[in-house]
């Protein structure tokens, strides 16, 4: 018991000496003014053509006490009327009390903060001045600013009108190159699907800019006649079910989605056959794929460097046509005729497993 008297008096004693070092603090310090800021500008339209030319200066004074004191300052960056909460903080250092950004480190602080891209947000910023135990904020500097993005958002398709359902881990990564994102795949009709940024339900969800979808979810501004918006978030496909060519324009001013019929809807043919390099592209000697059903085929064979093929649904030079999407290449997308080049691949002249899903709209090449 009078150990425990002893370890209860020690505790209170040390809370005392702490609150009388800080009340100590305080009195040497003194109250202490607010830092003030200004900053040149009050509208930024961030351009990426000139991202090291100058976006914009601040300048400020510090706080004044008892004493001369060393200061951590920090720029503390919130969407305006947000009243700084959940606030990106930004570490100052300068001995002028200035400081000038450039367009692209303004920008990557704007993205940080989760100021949208390609949208007139209005920000306000602040500045923080830490000594010891005291925190004194500035007035805060109201910006009107549109960051522009540094790179395009990838789209993960999930949902029942997809191949992979609700899924998320399954989620099927469209095929991006720059600001547009396209993949040839199967939809059913009268079903929802969404995107996701990631093959998770969570942080990053699209859908339609249109009314009952929440506001963090909102994304593509203009939709093919065949969507429209449906509960929970989702998208729903209101076309004859078969295959479709699925076009996402990320460009801020644009955040379109179009779904249109695919030129070639057979999606599960009866056969399918390898042709290029490994037969001298003899459309009539085309190696026949194994059928593994619901539109998926495989093959396994020995390729050399500067491999080239396609896929046929029949053997010869006819509509079931298929390689890689768009031109040629290795991008690990399925196009139809029209829409494709070769598949080109530089093999060790090891063995390799092809594997193609027509159905999801894509193939893989994996050495054994």
């Amino acid at each position: 018991m009078k150990n425990f008297f002893k370890i209860f008096v020690a505790l209170v004693i040390g809370v005392l000496v702490i609150s009388c070092e800080k009340d100590e603090d305080q009195a040497v310090l003194g109250e202490g003014t607010n830092p003030s800021l200004a900053a040149d500008a009050k509208v930024l339209i961030l351009d990426k053509d000139h991202e090291n030319d100058k976006a914009i200066k601040f300048d400020w004074v510090n706080p004044k006490f008892n004493i001369q004191v060393a200061f951590n300052n920090a720029f503390e960056i919130a969407k305006a009327g947000t009243n700084f909460k959940d606030a990106k903080s930004v570490d100052v250092v300068a001995k002028d009390q200035t400081v000038t950004y450039t367009i692209r480190d303004f920008n990557k602080m704007m993205l940080s903060a989760g100021i949208l891209p390609g949208v007139a947000s209005q920000i306000e910023i602040r500045m923080r001045s830490k000594v010891g135990n005291v925190t004194l904020y500035s007035n805060p500097v109201a910006i009107t600013v549109t960051p522009y993005l540094t790179e395009f958002p990838s789209f993960y398709l999930v949902g029942e009108a997809s191949v992979v359902g609700w899924n998320a881990s399954s989620a099927q990564l469209v095929y991006k190159n720059d600001n547009i994102s396209t993949i040839y795949t199967y939809l059913e009709s009268g079903k929802a699907f969404r995107f996701l940024g990631q093959q998770d339900w969570n942080p990053i969800n699209y859908s339609l800019d249109a009314a009952g979808i929440k506001t963090e979810n909102k994304y593509f501004k203009t939709w093919s006649p065949n969507l429209v918006a449906a509960p929970a978030e989702n998208i729903q496909f209101n076309g004859p079910t078969g295959m479709y060519k699925i076009v996402i324009d990320a460009d801020a001013m644009q955040k379109s989605i179009t779904v249109s019929p695919s030129p070639l809807n057979n999606w599960n043919p009866a056969n399918l056959y390898i042709v290029g390099t490994v037969n001298g592209w003899d459309s009539g000697t085309a190696i026949p794929m194994s059928n593994l059903g619901n539109g998926k085929f495989e093959y396994t064979v020995a390729l050399p460097a500067a491999s080239e093929f396609k896929f046929l649904g029949q053997q010869s030079w006819g509509e079931l046509d298929w390689g890689n999407i768009t031109t040629d290449g290795n991008t690990g997308y399925i196009g139809p005729k029209g829409s494709n080049g070769n598949i080109k691949f530089d093999g060790t002249g090891g063995i390799y497993k092809i594997t193609v899903d027509l159905k999801l709209g894509v193939y893989t090449i994996k050495p054994l």
